[in-house]
């Protein structure tokens, strides 16, 4: 899977979430991962083979540590097609 772009995560951060400060410490800035990882479903610490996943790009302020958890294709981050694109290939 490609890389995210930061600057599309922050483009969709800024238009929908506008220019907040931290809601725990009321500071900031964010700061945004160049990773996308991903959240699983949880069977009591067993992996779930072939169960859902959630594609998402940590958000964390730089201040307290707060981490909210943006998903990666919602926000445009990432191309849902391009697992399939790379696994055709």
């Amino acid at each position: 899977m490609a890389d995210p772009a930061p600057q599309k995560i922050l483009a969709f951060l800024t238009e929908k979430w506008g220019d907040k400060d931290c809601q725990m410490c009321g500071k900031g800035p964010w700061q945004v991962q160049d990773k996308v990882f991903q959240l699983s479903q949880f069977h009591h610490g067993n992996l779930v083979v072939g169960g859902p996943l959630i594609p998402v790009i940590p958000v964390t302020c730089t201040s307290c540590g707060n981490t909210i958890l943006v998903n990666a294709i919602i926000s445009g981050a990432i191309d849902p097609g391009t697992e399939e694109q790379e696994k055709k290939a």
